[in-house]
């Protein structure tokens, strides 16, 4: 393995940090990390100098350039993507949120905030879990390269269990999950594929357990969003090619 900074490594251990916690001041970002204060403020220093940090007060939280980078991540797919989610959410009142697979990781790239009902679910942009975890890893993970399959299933502490949850999310075409990233959140997700079968992201459903009954209402509303996601994706991105008929797509999404 390649040698790596030791001094780049504790600073993106730092953001990363701040990522998962939210602002922290020095001291508590020091026994989080196990790293010495003197080395945590000059981390932090260099940090905010770059804006990928910003102070309030006594406490250290993520910079603006952080999001203006983020914006840099699959910017078709974010574009193609935004409205449609949007769409979906006033067709079913749910939370929606795209992921991407990064190494063995399902990653959020995207995500619209229902403001339908005051229990809602939502993620953090950026924020990312195994690809066998939950409805939006696992509809992912099931039309990966077999190699990739293979690896993360071998890392689970179940893989027989996810070799079948895997072979039913191939049948079915969707994903479901419930108290595996947050209690009392339940998921359904489809994976967004492209024609020639490719898996690009998938898209779901985030709801509270109170409303988990009428989770499976919301595959058609889905599986037209992966559609319509995927031909956005397929050519260039423009108000036509994103929207398509829009009397259409209103129709598909509300059933």
């Amino acid at each position: 393995m390649a040698e790596i900074s030791k001094t780049a490594d504790q600073a993106l251990a730092a953001l990363v940090m701040l990522t998962d916690r939210g602002p922290m001041k020095p001291a508590e970002l020091s026994r989080a990390l196990d790293l010495n204060r003197t080395v945590v403020h000059r981390l932090l220093s260099t940090l905010l100098r770059r804006g990928f940090v910003s102070r309030y007060d006594d406490r250290y939280a993520l910079g603006a350039l952080l999001v203006r980078m983020a914006e840099r991540v699959r910017p078709g797919l974010r574009v193609a993507a935004t409205p449609v989610m949007k769409d979906v959410v006033e067709a079913v009142g749910e939370t929606i949120v795209l992921h991407i697979a990064e190494g063995e990781d399902a990653v959020v790239l995207q995500q619209v905030v229902s403001t339908h009902h005051v229990v809602r679910v939502e993620h953090r942009i950026g924020s990312r879990h195994s690809l066998g975890t939950g409805a939006s890893g696992r509809a992912l993970l099931a039309f990966l390269d077999p190699a990739v399959v293979a690896h993360v299933t071998e890392r689970t502490g179940r893989p027989d269990a996810l070799r079948r949850e895997l072979d039913a999310v191939r049948e079915l075409g969707y994903a479901l999950s419930h108290d595996e990233l947050q209690d009392g959140v339940y998921g359904l997700a489809v994976p967004v594929r492209t024609r020639a079968g490719r898996v690009i992201a998938s898209v779901a459903a985030l709801v509270p357990m109170s409303r988990a009954s009428t989770l499976t209402q919301h595959i058609d509303a889905l599986r037209a969003a992966s559609t319509h996601i995927a031909q956005a994706c397929a050519g260039p991105i423009g108000t036509d090619n994103l929207t398509g008929d829009r009397r259409a797509w209103s129709e598909a999404v509300s059933g």
